[in-house]
């Protein structure tokens, strides 16, 4: 029996590729090498205790005791000893080398590959990035900050007023105004209550970049912005003028916001609707600057439309607008 384990056993070493088949055949023969040599042990000790004693009868008499058994003869191991051990061993190790990865692990590792990729490519494409301020950006459009605000970066400034087209409508409410409104790729404000938080710190700056309909641009700079909180009716703090398109904001400095709900203009009317619309800004009495104004083309009256007048006076309405923050 050892010499068919053994040959058995070299002949799968010798074929390069180890098969289930060699270890199926390997493993039925010791089972059968076992189960007989373990039969005939078993007989051969039945034999011996067979006559050790006898068995006690009911109410009979105690018989005499049978002679010694003989020691029944060890059975034969499949185990082939420490060979046997290191042949099967060898065999298990050769299984595992040779035997390919799975292919459907394989498919599943790539598709979840595939599957993250797109989505981390998802994410970056519809998802702002989180950003302290517009000053830590290193690109331009949509960020989200840390504080949870989606606000719109420019070269390191936060524009937080755009008027593009009239698309969207600027006559609104106390609540819009303090809120924020519009759509951050295109016109929008970005809400009083965030700008207030973004300058209540101090250090930060104003640019005001304007366009009329004929496609000239102008801006003006201020070196020193803030916006108070709504308990101080978002006052106006601005100072620091620089630029070509003059100091039209000059005038409201100081002054609280308006609008058609909550008028704070030292006006004898509201100023928030004399212009034709409902529109809010820093009223005084009323506006030399009316950024928030009603878009038009051409102006139906004095302030009536975007009104910037250190550039173009009362009466010529500008098409575009841009107010941005930075603060450092």
């Amino acid at each position: 029996m050892r010499g068919v384990i053994l040959l058995l056993s070299l002949a799968c070493f010798v074929v390069m590729t180890y098969s289930q088949e060699c270890r199926q055949v390997l493993t039925t023969v010791c089972a059968d090498d076992v189960v007989n040599s373990t039969m005939q042990k078993e007989d051969k000790d039945d034999v011996g205790r067979s006559r050790k004693s006898g068995s006690p009868e009911a109410h009979g008499a105690k018989g005499e005791p049978g002679a010694v058994g003989q020691k029944g003869m060890q059975g034969e191991s499949c185990a082939l000893g420490s060979l046997g051990t290191d042949i099967v061993t060898r065999l298990a190790k050769i299984e595992e080398l040779l035997t390919p990865p799975s292919t459907t692990a394989m498919a599943t590792t790539t598709v979840v590959t595939t599957t993250s990729s797109t989505a981390t490519s998802t994410v970056a494409t519809t998802t702002p990035s989180s950003i302290t301020s517009c000053s830590t950006s290193s690109s331009n459009g949509p960020h989200n900050l840390t504080s949870g605000v989606e606000v719109y970066c420019e070269d390191g400034w936060t524009i937080f007023q755009r008027r593009i087209d009239g698309s969207v409508d600027f006559g609104r409410r106390w609540d819009d105004y303090a809120n924020g409104f519009g759509q951050i790729n295109g016109e929008f404000w970005l809400g009083l209550d965030n700008i207030h938080e973004m300058t209540r710190g101090g250090g930060c700056r104003l640019k005001i970049e304007l366009w009329d309909f004929d496609g000239n641009q102008r801006h003006a700079n201020y070196s020193s912005f803030a916006v108070e909180s709504a308990k101080n009716l978002y006052r106006l703090r601005v100072s620091g003028y620089s630029g070509n398109a003059g100091d039209s904001l000059r005038f409201h400095n100081g002054r609280p916001f308006s609008t058609e709900d909550n008028d704070n203009d030292s006006f004898r009317v509201n100023c928030a609707t004399r212009y034709g619309g409902s529109q809010g800004w820093w009223f005084d009495a009323c506006a030399y600057s009316f950024l928030n104004g009603v878009w038009m083309r051409q102006s139906s009256g004095i302030a009536r439309g975007i009104i910037w007048y250190d550039w173009k006076g009362w009466l010529k309405p500008l098409k575009e607008t841009k107010m941005k923050l930075r603060c450092d």
